[in-house]
Order: C-alpha cells, then structure tokens, then sequence
C-alpha cells in the first residue's frame, strides 16, 4: 500500500521508476505493519507536509503498538524521551539566558548613568570603551530577540528605547568626528535589531545609511590605507585588543593596480549592458544617478586629500563639486533623453579642468556606483580581478589545496588547508603566513598575486616559506601541485582518512533503521554522481528507510545539478523555471521516470538563512511536489540568474538578467519566486516546519563537526588540534549533535523519519514467537 501523505504521482511514473531501479512497484517502500501504523504515520506525514508542528509533536508521542517490533519501539521511546528532554532543556535555557540578558542591559544603562557623575579625566577614560559597551548591549538584544522569537516587542521596551537612542547619539557624534568604523558598527547592529520587526521605514533607512558608510570607508580602504590603517588600529585598542601596527607599505598604492586597465569604452558597454539586461528593467537615468552619486563620494570623502593633491585644492573641489551639481541637474528632468557618453564626457572634462583625479578612478567608482542600482548580485569584474573571477567559475584548478586571505596587515594568511589536498598532507597549518613562495618574498602581494605563483603545472612543486607561532624561522614547506576540488558530498561521520587517500563516510544517521544523511556544501558538476555513488553504498547493504537532505549553509551552484538531484525524488512535471524581464519564460526543467530513484523514501530537507540558490531550488522543488517535508529556517532568497558579459579583454559585467519560479503547487497558480525582491515580504523557502537555533547551537554544531571531522585525519596535528579543547568542549563525537540537542532541526526531522521507520518494522522471529506465547498465556522462560 501507498501511504496518501506520500507523493501522489502517476502510475506511469512508479512504474518506471521500478523499472528502472529492477525492482517491482510495491518494493519502492515498505508496507507498515498494521493499520493503526499505517494510520499513524499516514497521518504524521500529512501533519508536517502541511506545517501543522502542534499535530506532529502530539503524534510524535502517541507511538501505535499493533505489530510493531518491541525492540524497535523501545529504542524509538528512548530517543522520544532523549528529544523530550533536549526540548525541555533548551525551553529552560532560553528562558534563563533571556532573563540573564535583560539584566545585563539593564545594567549597562545604569553603567551609563554613574559615568555622567565622574570627573573628566575618568569620563574621557571611559568614553573610549563607549562603542563596546553599546555594542554589547546590542547583541544582547539581538539574543534576546532570537531567543523569544518575537523581532518587534522587544523593541518597545523603556530600557531598549533608551539603548537605541543612546547609541544613535553616538553613532551622529562618531560620524561627525569622522570616526567610520565604530559608526558603521553601531549603524550595523542597529539595522539588525530592526530587521523582520515590523519597523519596514526605519529598516530601509538604516540601510541607506549602513551602504553610506561602508562606502566610504572603502574609498578610505582604497586610496588612503594609511588613514584607514590608522582608524583600524584606534578602534581595536578602543575594543582593548592589540593590533600589529605594522603593514606592507604596498598597499599604499595598489589603487593603481585595481584600476588598472579600466578604459571609457569598457564603462560605457557596462552601462548599456546593465540597462539592456536587468530583470527589473532598472532606467538608465536611475543606474546613472547612481554613478553621479558615487564620483560625488569620492569627492567628498574625507582623507583622500593625500592621495589626490586636487582634492585638497578648495577652489578646484568647487569647481568640480559645481559641475557634478549641473550634471545632477540634467539628470533630474522627468522624461529627459540621457546619452552615457556625454554625461562621462562632461563629468570626465571637468575633473580635468578641476581636481584633475586620475581618469581611471572616476571611471571605476562611477560604475561600480552605477551598478549599485541594480541589486547585490550585479557588478562588474574589472582587470585586476578577472583573472580570480575565471578560476572561481572553472570550479577546478591545479594548485595545493589551501584557502587564503589578506589579514588587517596586508599580509598573505592560510585560513585553513582544505582537508585531503596537497597543502594539507604536507602540514601547512590554519594560521601560517606565507612569508614566501619558492624564495620570493610575498611583501606587499595581494590574494591574487599569491594565487599566481602558488599555482601552476600539475605534478611540479612549490615551496613555501611559512612564519608560524612558536617558530623563530620560516617553515619551508615543499608542496606538489595537483587538480583540486573540493567534495561537495559529505555523510553523517568520517572514517579515518589515510594519507593521501580517499574520504570515506558512514552515511547511516541512524544505522539500525537505516536512514541515510547526505550533506551538501555546494553544486558543482560531480556533486549528482557523488549523491548517486553515496546511494548507492547505503543501499549495498540492504534498503534505504529514510534519509536526510542537509542543505543548510550552502550557497548553491550549478543550476544543471540542481536540476538532477531534484529529479532523484520527482519522477515527473515542472522541476524549476525561469523568467525574464517581460515575465516570459525562458526555460523550463522537467523531471523524467528514468532519472528517479528516490520516489516514496521518506526524506527530511534541513534549509536555514545560508541555504541559498541552487539549495532553494531544491528544497523548493521538493516541497512543491510533496516528495519531501522541510524543517528549519528560511533560506536566504537568492533565486536569480546573473549572465556574464565581456565588456573589454580582461574585463565582464554579471547582470541579473532573470529569476527562478518554482513549481506549481496546485497545477494551476504560478509557482513561487524565492528571490528577495526590494521591499518584498515574500522570499525563500518557509520551511514547512521551523525550527530555530540560536547563535549558541550554531556555533556548538559548527565546532562539533569541524573537531569530528579533523580527529578523523590521519595527521598528528590535526588531531590534536581537535583534542585540544575536549576539556572546555567535550568529545569529538557527531552524535553529541543529537544526544547533547546541539542541532534540533537535525533531531526533529530524524524523529519523524524514525517514527515513519518504526511504522514499518515488524517483529524479529523471536519477538514473534514471545508476542504469541504471551497472547496464549505461556509465561516467559526462566533465564
């Protein structure tokens, strides 16, 4: 029998999908064993498709017993009562940790008002932890509006009231002081609390406000680092911590280097691309004002006087300021017929005849300013950082394995060897500079120039020259160069990973009623086959029961892949869509019976606010057809297609040029679209089941997965470096996610899928026999 809570898809399509997987269509899942199992996990099943969380917790505990095996129904009591106490322990801790954190709002405002009695000199002390205690006291309230639940009451509070207006009094004073950093912060954290609070005004102001100043300070960033090292170093020893104040001094004059290459004729194609293409048919007189504003900022910006000489000449400021002001002017008629050539002309004229910036410069802010306008995902990918651009899209290079950044210092650093490539094997380590490469020094080099030289041929060799802690000399580490990738298949716990071998996985959540995990970190083009080898190794040794589909924290991929896996679980109809800016489509994918291997296994997807794109494709294809129950947060809302256009040699323009659509519920209404369009309410995909976590939980579950998968390596020092805070944080053990309730979105949906599980576990031999000498009367034999 066919549960009516599972996919209803056509007989056409189940048979198929026997066929092609050689088994008959009644073997595709297995029977419960008796009607009042059917019953119950028809009836959850129904409950959590429909978002009903009350009716799944109630049936949760309402375990039927007609048939069911007694082993198996006692070792689902245990893990209900397991799931019970977690609850029951989280609802305790969210309940203390709130009371906790008024208190401590409570007496950070009070700190501020003994403050005002001290004398000066302790006052001017104080006031340089000010931008601290403030925000403090904000991520107090942030916890506080987490762990309630409720974004907007909180807010109507007195002593939040008063929070917020203190800290607003210092973020104008800070901005007026010219002191960017602790504004941006406060501005930051107050554009938090008032997101999803019913505050939609205030929201979209402090935005405004936040992009103004995180703007600047990347002017600042750019072309004065000195005044921007120095702003950096006063903030962090306001915040007590002591920064290295040393820096490469080459970062003094890398503007030059990241505007390099830009020409008139490559901003004027990005211009009329980003009109042409935009799937919200953004005016040309809009993206221009926009670019009109940025050169306006770079003006204006504080700073910059001693990069750019003109800017410190008032009268030729003036002047220039005048002329943007005239071109401002000709922008502002309504219905005005606007030519980019002679707008950049005019602009690119008077800056000559004025404060005389490099051409370069004024071309490049005024387009990236310009495709502002159009949303996050669009921009342009001038010279200097093409080359990164294309390695990104291949999604596979030679290199060594490790991922880098440029630290505060402008000093090259390992954030972390990617766990069985070359560089990890050969013990570079997370937090090692990289002092050289095959004897040259890195001073001064970005991210991209360490890129260049530390690939290259596959099977050659290149030597790195590590500054580590605790080391007097360099660490020279010689690494061989080969293709890296990195998996983006993972399964519920490592296996002890051989050097140089291959990753292997457990991928039984749940091993002795067979419910598989899969977690997925990205798309890209093998991470299909790797789902359909992992498939396979769980099914190897018998049937597959249930499974979980892990896509939180993953920021999507290949739409392609996408596509496929949805098609694992759909056997036919609409598996995504997309639309252009006429709202015609533009392409359609459709699942085929062939393609299907997972029709009717009951499947839990795990999505959260990091599951973005191609993850929301999936999990909203799912959801649509009923093939599977969502549990979670909701995603991010990142349903958009960016194209890529060339705008010169070295140079590209991604525009979003359409959204997806997902499927159809009801065959009839169009299908929802997850992108989080300006101003819009409806985004993602809502789970049908949320569960949150807080910030706490998160962080737990990240570092408990992270220590379980590094104490599985076969290297010394990632091991210890995973024992290491065993004592402040316990065993390296996965399955404290569950027993230790560091993940409850994971616990609730494994309930549901063990209580499905359970339905169709019959009795063992043995527990047959001991059920039917009990129902005739024969007493139990003595032990």
């Amino acid at each position: 029998m066919i549960p009516s809570a599972r996919p209803a898809f056509s007989a056409a399509a189940i048979i198929a999908v026997a066929a092609t997987i050689g088994v008959g269509a009644s073997s595709l899942w297995a029977d419960p064993v008796s009607a009042e199992a059917a019953q119950w996990s028809d009836d959850l099943w129904t409950a959590a498709l429909s978002g009903d969380r009350p009716a799944v917790e109630s049936l949760l505990q309402r375990t039927p017993s007609a048939g069911i095996s007694p082993g198996a129904r006692e070792a689902y009591d245990n893990r209900l009562e397991q799931w019970r106490g977690n609850r029951a322990e989280d609802r305790r801790a969210t309940e203390a940790r709130i009371a906790e954190a008024w208190i401590e709002i409570r007496e950070s405002l009070e700190d501020t008002d003994a403050q005002v009695k001290e004398d000066a000199d302790a006052q001017a002390e104080e006031n340089a932890d000010e931008s601290t205690r403030l925000i403090e006291a904000m991520r107090l309230l942030a916890e506080i509006q987490e762990l309630s639940g409720d974004m907007g009451a909180p807010l109507d509070e007195p002593q939040v009231q008063a929070l917020l207006s203190e800290l607003r009094t210092h973020v104008d004073q800070w901005k007026a002081e010219g002191d960017l950093l602790p504004a941006q912060e406060g501005v930051f954290h107050l554009k938090a609390v008032h997101e999803d609070a019913g505050r939609p005004d205030a929201h979209a102001k402090l935005t405004t406000e936040l992009e103004e100043l995180s703007a600047q300070l990347m002017l600042l960033r750019r072309y004065a680092f000195p005044s921007f090292h120095s702003m950096f170093i006063e903030h962090a020893q306001r915040r007590g911590e002591t920064p290295r104040t040393e820096y490469s001094p080459r970062l003094v004059d890398r503007w030059q280097e990241e505007v390099s290459g830009v020409d008139i004729e490559m901003a004027l194609t990005a211009l009329d691309l980003a009109e042409a293409e935009h799937v919200e048919r953004v005016d040309l007189q809009t993206i221009l004002n926009g670019g009109l504003d940025a050169v306006e900022d770079l003006a204006e910006a504080p700073g910059l006087h001693a990069t750019f000489e003109g800017l410190a000449d008032e009268a030729a400021l003036a002047a220039f300021q005048a002329a943007l002001d005239r071109v401002q002017a000709q922008l502002s008629v309504p219905g005005a017929t606007v030519d980019a050539r002679v707008l950049l002309d005019e602009i690119l004229s008077a800056n000559e005849t004025s404060v005389n910036l490099p051409e370069q410069v004024v071309l490049r802010e005024f387009v990236d300013g310009a495709t502002d306008e159009l949303d996050r995902f669009s921009d342009v990918i001038w010279p200097f950082d093409y080359e990164q651009f294309q390695r990104q899209m291949e999604g596979e290079f030679v290199g060594v394995g490790i991922q880098i950044q440029e630290n505060e210092l402008g000093e090259v650093k390992v954030v972390s060897p990617l766990e069985g490539k070359p560089a990890f094997f050969a013990g570079v380590q997370p937090d090692d500079i990289v002092v050289e490469v095959d004897g040259q020094s890195t001073a001064g080099w970005t991210v991209h120039d360490a890129v260049r030289h530390i690939t290259g041929p596959r099977h050659t060799t290149v030597v790195l020259g590590l500054q580590r802690e605790g080391e007097d000399d360099l660490v020279h580490v010689p690494i061989v160069r080969d293709i890296i990738r990195m998996p983006t298949v993972k399964g519920w716990s490592k296996a002890l990973t051989p050097e140089g071998g291959e990753e292997k996985w457990e991928w039984f959540v749940d091993p002795d009623q067979r419910i598989g995990y899969i977690k997925l970190t990205g798309f890209d083009k093998k991470t299909y086959l790797d789902i359909r080898r992992a498939l396979a190794r769980m099914r190897a040794t018998g049937p597959l029961n249930g499974l979980v589909l892990d896509l939180r924290h993953n920021p999507g991929g290949l739409l392609d892949q996408a596509a496929h896996i949805c098609n694992l679980w759909v056997p036919e109809g609409t598996i995504v869509t997309g639309e252009d800016r006429n709202g015609e489509r533009t392409f359609a994918m459709s699942a085929y019976p062939t393609r299907c291997f997972l029709a009717g296994t009951p499947t839990a997807v795990l999505v959260n606010q990091g599951s973005a794109s191609a993850s929301e494709i999936v999990a909203g294809c799912l959801q649509a057809h009923d093939a599977a129950v969502i549990v979670g947060d909701r995603s991010f809302g990142k349903g958009s297609v960016q194209t890529v256009h060339g705008v010169g040699p070295d140079a590209s323009i991604k525009v979003t040029s359409q959204y997806y659509r997902l499927p159809s519920e009801d065959g009839i209404t169009p299908g929802r679209l997850v992108h989080r369009r300006p101003g819009g309410d409806d985004w993602g995909v809502v789970p049908d089941l949320t569960v949150e976590m807080s910030l706490d939980d998160i962080e737990d579950a990240h570092r408990l997965r992270a220590r379980a998968e590094a104490a599985a390596s076969s290297l010394p020092w990632a091991r210890e470096r995973a024992a290491e805070d065993e004592e402040a944080h316990g065993p390296a053990d996965i399955n404290r996610l569950l027993t230790d309730g560091f993940d409850p979105q994971l616990e609730l949906a494994l309930l549901m899928l063990q209580a499905t599980a359970l339905a169709e576990t019959a009795p063992t031999p043995m527990e047959a026999l001991h059920l039917a000498e009990r129902a005739q009367g024969i007493p139990p034999a003595s032990p």
